[in-house]
Order: C-alpha cells, then sequence, then structure tokens
C-alpha cells in the first residue's frame, strides 16, 4: 500500500540528491562522469 507514491517520492528525492553532489563535485574539480 502507498508503495508507488513512496517510490515517486523516492526518486524525486534521488534524482535532487544526486545533482546536487554533481554540482558539488564540478565545483570542486572531482567530477568523475
Amino acid at each position: 500500500m502507498g508503495s508507488s507514491l513512496t517510490l515517486t517520492l523516492a526518486n524525486i528525492f534521488m534524482s535532487a540528491w544526486q545533482k546536487n553532489i554533481v554540482e558539488e563535485q564540478t565545483k570542486t574539480g572531482e567530477f568523475y562522469g
């Protein structure tokens, strides 16, 4: 029950988190693709 909503929220959270990590790595010159 509610697994679809949970997955959607998790995907949004992970996408935002990964985007933030990439930006941090790019700023510090440690982006490894």
